[in-house]
């Protein structure tokens, strides 16, 4: 050990000094490091514990077992309404949110009515002289006929003086100038009489057109009417309003989309029905039974029933459609949600039933 160190000692003096400060730091470094590792504890050692793999166990039974599938659906509903405006006129409130439910009828956008007010007292206007006339030519109607009497009346007493005066013309009692006078008279009451028998006969089409003017403006009033009614946009059944594209002052014209609704009371789940248990469910449908259905929602469940198959395969898809109408008292999920589902199948007999995990795996070949 001696003659070890008074070598290194030796090689130490040979190094330059520009090299020395490096090697002594590098042999500071392994000596410090060399003793942190020899002075270190050491660790408690323990064994190793084996870990037990939870087993469940059950007695195998056959019997008539109903198998449930699960699938995934996405919630739709087949009344959904795109409301467009039908007259010209700037949106004057909105009445609901996006989001909001509304009940069929409720008014959900409401365009300014100004126009359409003042129409409606034009067509009233127009209806009110149109019955007018009509009650002025019912009353012209009945002096006509009253006119037509007396002028028949008239006619006759002429005729009969024209025969007198023939009589006395030819008893030449009279002059020729005096029954010329006595003709000319008679044959103006018979023009008179022919013209007041012709205004009474055309009554019946004076008073048709009359009638018709008035049926025209009560048209056009209910015409007005149903334009200003067309200013309140109403929900066409009951429902969640999802777009509402419009703001007050915004002018929209007919086929303007001002609101969106779908029927939330109608929701149905679409799932695909896999072609194994199709034969299954469409004999269940067949023969009356729907098959149960359990909706998991996330933070809930819902019961509901598997209702009908859509009956065409869409494209790229190995199985039909078939659509399931949750219960009545169940709370609805929202529109375009996707839902995972439990369907139970129609009772299968002379089989087993097994939890998932513990189906055995088929032997490799």
């Amino acid at each position: 050990m001696p003659t070890l160190f008074a070598n290194f000692l030796d090689w130490l003096s040979r190094v330059p000094r520009k090299r020395l400060f490096p090697v002594v730091a590098v042999l500071l470094t392994v000596l410090t490091a060399t003793a942190l590792v020899a002075f270190a504890p050491q660790p408690d050692l323990r064994p190793a514990e084996s870990q037990a793999i939870p087993v469940t166990s059950l007695v195998a039974a056959v019997g008539r077992r109903s198998p449930e599938i699960r699938l995934y659906g996405r919630v739709e509903t087949p009344n959904t309404a795109r409301l467009t405006a039908l007259v010209t006129a700037p949106v004057e409130s909105l009445r609901v949110r996006e989001g909001d439910r509304a009940a069929r009828g409720d008014v959900l956008v409401q365009l300014d009515g100004t126009d359409t007010a003042l129409l409606i007292r034009r067509r009233e206007s127009d209806l009110v002289d149109a019955r007018a006339s009509l009650d002025a030519l019912k009353l012209a109607g009945a002096d006509d006929r009253e006119v037509l009497a007396h002028q028949e009346e008239l006619h006759r007493l002429a005729s009969e003086k024209v025969t007198r005066y023939r009589r006395l013309r030819e008893q030449r009692s009279i002059a020729e100038e005096t029954l010329k006078a006595v003709l000319e008279e008679h044959h103006a009451q018979a023009i008179a009489l022919s013209r007041q028998r012709r205004l009474v006969g055309d009554f019946e089409h004076r008073l048709a057109s009359a009638e018709a003017h008035v049926e025209r403006a009560l048209a056009s009033l209910e015409e007005a009417r149903v334009a200003h009614e067309r200013t309140r946009i109403r929900a066409p059944f009951p429902g969640r309003v999802t777009r509402i594209p419009v703001a007050p002052g915004e002018l929209v014209s007919p086929g303007t989309i001002v609101a969106e609704i779908y029927d939330d009371s109608a929701l149905e789940i679409r799932v695909q029905i896999p072609n194994v248990h199709l034969p299954a469910v469409q004999g269940a449908l067949a023969a009356g039974d729907r098959p149960a259905v359990i909706a998991d929602l996330g933070d809930r469940q819902a019961r509901g029933e598997l209702e009908r198959l859509v009956g065409a395969v869409g494209t790229g898809q190995s199985g039909v459609d078939g659509l399931v109408r949750l219960a009545a008292d169940a709370a609805q999920p929202d529109l375009g949600r996707a839902v995972s589902l439990t369907v139970t199948l129609p009772p299968v007999a002379g089989v087993v039933s097994l939890p998932v995990l513990s189906r055995p795996r088929r032997a490799a070949s």
